[in-house]
């Protein structure tokens, strides 16, 4: 085939891994707007069938990652204890990155329903093309396979309710759901037919629940399942009639219905991904893309990259010991106080880690050389002739002055989190990954954290181990009335939020806009 644009070679998804499918977008050709495309699925579907479609690379790279940021944000406010039937609650919070994802697709009106049949078409391509490409990508280990099951869970249910009920009812008559509607008259008991109104009042997943607090109403329309489809969850929680073997489900309930066929149905596919993974990690122009989001796609952004602007505050020698209590993440904090306690100079990956760091806050070369000579020479073994030798190029190094003269980074969360776990001796990467449960509970007890952030922080790592997640909460308790916002993606990201939090928070009392100390604006429950 001939290259595509810039280089960039086409992939056929279909040849690689998966069956291909034939099929397109139909419109209905009824008459007006609203009733011509009042049925329409707006492109939601069980991807029984892979794309066969040709695509660039970079496309392809473009909408796994897309979709990959749609999954975080789901991800990040549903958090654990969010329920499937509350999901649909939290679209208005993710439209942005629906948005700019194209993962999202309205229903036309008089000035765009010439080209709904393109755009439909569009959003197919990329929808398909990135679920599949996720597919690849975590399929490989549990843990990868758990979340992404629960987030296109929830993104299936997002998109569901947003279909009419007519949509919502040829959806699932096209879905190979053994149910149909509920006729009055039909099912007749000892105490009569089964009508709208008893199910209605034996029903409290039937009651629609008002804004205003007045007076709930009620579901109009009811399906009949074999109790065998309606999962036990329903049944045992009473949203549900249950008659003579056939369950009478309340049409608010469907989505929880479907969205358990769409899990099984995704869980199964991804066995057979699994299968098909080397084909296409043999693949060059994509195999090294699905082995970083393999490696790394769970720890990508969870939150909005913190502004790079100047955060107000620069780290200093003078001001050091308040910040360190202050303003730096669990992450950084917890080396330097190691390495104090234990009056033994970092290992080589916990100095790597804590350099460019400092750095990135605001340490001069020349303060930075003070720092470390004064906290490593506090190890025996240490003497300030022996750092010059072996120590002081490494924060040469780390400043652009010696080897490849470029400086060095701040690593980011996902690679911290990815760190080996620690030997003896050891202390770097994130605590909430390296740390047992009980040892991250003491430490955190010795920060003072409010046991309810320790509740939590210990729910997001047992939940579906959120390590950024929990950074976040302990964020918010050091910083009250913060969101979170900016946090979670790197170290440098936390310090710069925690430094304007504190700026604004002096703006506020009407004080100068200095340093002033953690027990002025933090809260004392985080204090040393």
């Amino acid at each position: 085939r001939k290259p595509a644009p810039h280089g960039l070679g086409l992939v056929r998804l279909g040849a690689m891994a998966f069956r291909p499918v034939r099929g397109g977008a139909h419109g209905q050709g009824q008459a007006g707007v609203t009733e011509r495309f009042a049925s329409d699925d707006l492109g939601l579907s069980f991807y029984k069938d892979a794309p066969n479609e040709e695509v660039s690379v970079r496309d392809f790279e473009d909408m796994a990652c897309e979709r990959l940021k749609v999954l975080h944000s789901l991800d990040r406010y549903c958090g654990y204890d969010t329920r499937l039937d509350q999901v649909s609650e939290l679209k208005s919070k993710i439209a942005r990155e629906l948005a700019d994802a194209q993962l999202v697709l309205a229903l036309p009106n008089a000035s765009n329903v010439e080209t709904f049949k393109q755009r439909k078409a569009e959003f197919i391509r990329r929808d398909s093309t990135s679920h599949f490409a996720l597919r690849l990508a975590f399929c490989r280990t549990r843990d990868a396979r758990e979340w992404l099951l629960k987030q296109e869970q929830r993104l299936f249910v997002i998109r569901y309710d947003s279909l009419t009920q007519e949509a919502q009812e040829a959806f699932l008559a096209a879905s190979e759901v053994k149910c149909r509607k509920f006729v009055p008259g039909e099912f007749p008991s000892e105490d009569g037919d089964i009508s709208i109104e008893k199910l209605q009042k034996m029903t409290p997943g039937a009651k629609i629940w008002r804004d205003d607090g007045g007076r709930p109403e009620f579901e109009k329309n009811f399906y009949t399942f074999p109790f065998y489809e309606v999962h036990p969850s329903l049944i045992s929680s009473r949203r549900v009639v249950v008659h003579r073997g056939r369950a009478f489900v309340p049409s608010s309930a469907l989505k929880l219905i479907l969205a358990a066929r769409f899990k099984e149905r995704l869980n199964a596919a991804l066995d057979i991904a699994f299968n098909g993974q080397a084909v296409a990690f043999a693949e060059p122009r994509i195999g090294p893309f699905l082995r970083f989001l393999q490696d790394h796609g769970l720890q990508l952004l969870v939150a909005p990259k913190s502004s790079l602007e100047d955060a107000g505050e620069k780290l200093a020698l003078e001001n050091f010991e308040e910040f360190l209590v202050r303003s730096f993440p669990p992450c950084m904090r917890r080396l330097v106080e190691k390495q104090r306690d234990s009056k033994k100079r970092l290992k080589h990956a916990g100095r790597l880690q804590l350099r460019p760091f400092l750095k990135e806050c605001g340490f001069t070369f020349e303060e930075s050389v003070k720092w470390w000579k004064q906290e490593i020479c506090k190890d025996p073994e240490i003497t300030e002739g022996s750092f010059d030798k072996n120590y002081i190029y490494d924060v040469e190094h780390a400043y652009g002055r010696k080897g490849h003269l470029q400086g060095q980074n701040t690593m980011g969360c996902p690679k911290l989190i990815g760190f080996p776990g620690e030997a003896a001796g050891q202390t770097h990467g994130c605590p909430f990954k390296q740390l047992e449960i009980p040892a991250l509970k003491q430490q955190l007890h010795r920060w003072r954290v409010p046991e309810a952030t320790t509740v939590e922080i210990e729910k997001y790592i047992q939940n579906g181990k959120h390590f950024q997640l929990a950074c976040i909460e302990y964020f918010k308790a050091a910083h009250p009335k913060h969101e979170g916002e900016g946090v979670g993606n790197t170290p440098g990201d936390f310090f710069r939020e925690s430094c304007r939090y504190h700026i604004k928070m002096k703006e506020k009392e009407g004080g100068p806009v200095t340093s002033t100390g953690p027990t002025s604006t933090g809260p004392a429950a985080l204090q040393q």
